[in-house]
C-alpha cells in the first residue's frame, strides 16, 4: 500500500476538525488530513509541512512525498514541502534550520467550496531554543483545493534564508523539462549538468543548484501534464534530483523514486528575509496544473 493511502486511512481513528479534515496519528506525528471534494492532501503538524496534494481532477499527486519517509520526532520528512528555516542549507545546524524538526501549532482550519485553508504557527519555546536563542513568529498558509498556495510569514530581529523546498510528482525524470529557470545560476556540484537551452532544464545526471534571477512563473512538463508554478517575493529557485548514486545512499528514498520526482523550491536566498519585529516578511508560492 502506498504511504499516501496509508495516511489517508489513517484517519479512521481521528479527531474530527472540520467536515473534510481530520487529525490523526501517524507513526510517531500529528497529522492533518484533508479529503475535500476538491482535492486530497495532509499536513505534519511537525514542520508545518504538506505531505502531498492531489487535486480532484488529477490521476496522481502533484506534490510528492517518498515511500521510505520518516514519521519521527525531530527528524525530517523526505517529500512534500519542507520549510528550511530560518536558514538554507549548511549555514547553521541542523541543516536547513530547525523549523521542520519542531511541532508548529494549529491555529485555524476553514472550508468552503474551494477547498480547504489552514493556518498554522512556531514562536520560539523550549523546543526551538536547543537550536535557536532569538525571539521570533512564524506564520505558515496553506490552501489546498484544485490549486494550491502557501505562505510563509515571520517576524524577528535577524535575518533569515528560507526555502520552501516542494517535491514535485513527475511520470519520468527523463521527460522532464523546468522552464523560465533564466540564465544565472549557482552551480553547487562537482559535474554540472549544463543546459542546452538557456533557462530551461532537462535531466540526465545529478542536478543541485540555485537559479538567481528566474521568473515569477516556472512551468514543468513531464510529457503527461505541465505544472505552473507561480513564485511570490521570492528571490531564488533551487533544483534539485538526486539522480542514481545518490538515490541509493539515502536511508528514506528509495533506489529508484528520482524517475518520479523533481525538486523546484521557491527561495530567499541571497536576498535574505530582513525580520522585523513588528512588521511579518513574507514570502510564497501558488501551484496549478494547466
Amino acid at each position: 500500500m502506498s504511504i499516501i493511502k496509508q495516511i489517508l486511512d489513517s484517519d479512521l481513528s481521528s479527531t474530527s476538525v472540520s467536515a473534510s479534515v481530520n487529525q490523526c496519528t501517524f507513526g510517531e506525528l500529528p497529522v492533518i488530513v484533508i479529503k475535500h471534494k476538491t482535492c486530497s492532501a495532509a499536513v505534519s503538524l511537525q514542520g508545518a509541512h504538506l505531505l502531498f496534494w492531489q487535486p480532484s481532477t488529477e490521476p496522481t499527486p502533484v506534490i510528492w512525498l517518498s515511500q521510505k519517509a520518516n514519521f519521527k520526532k525531530e527528524v525530517a520528512i523526505r517529500g512534500g514541502v519542507p520549510i528550511c528555516w530560518p536558514w538554507f542549507g549548511k549555514l547553521g545546524d541542523p541543516m536547513h534550520g530547525f523549523a521542520r524538526l519542531v511541532e508548529w501549532k494549529l491555529d485555524s482550519c476553514k472550508e468552503d467550496n474551494n477547498g480547504v485553508n489552514l493556518t498554522l504557527s512556531l514562536t520560539n519555546n523550549q523546543q526551538t531554543e536547543q537550536f535557536f536563542t532569538k525571539p521570533f513568529q512564524a506564520w505558515l498558509t496553506i490552501h489546498v483545493g484544485q490549486t494550491c498556495e502557501v505562505n510563509l510569514s515571520c517576524t524577528g530581529d535577524f535575518e533569515a534564508t528560507s526555502a520552501l523546498h516542494t517535491y514535485f510528482e513527475v511520470n519520468n525524470i527523463n521527460d522532464v523539462t523546468v522552464k523560465g529557470l533564466g540564465d544565472s545560476y549557482q552551480e553547487r556540484l562537482a559535474v554540472e549538468n549544463k543546459p542546452s537551452i538557456s533557462g530551461q532544464l532537462t535531466f540526465n545526471q545529478e542536478v543541485d543548484r540555485i537559479y538567481t534571477h528566474a521568473d515569477d512563473s516556472i512551468l514543468i512538463t513531464d510529457g503527461k501534464r505541465t505544472i505552473k508554478l507561480t513564485n511570490v517575493n521570492a528571490t531564488d529557485v533551487v533544483t534539485w534530483n538526486p539522480w542514481i548514486d545518490k538515490a541509493k545512499a539515502m536511508a528514506d528514498f528509495a533506489d529508484e523514486e528520482y524517475q518520479s520526482m523533481v525538486c523546484v523550491e521557491t527561495c530567499r536566498i541571497n536576498k535574505a528575509l530582513k525580520l522585523s519585529p513588528i512588521q511579518k516578511s513574507t514570502y510564497g508560492f501558488k501551484i496549478e496544473v494547466i
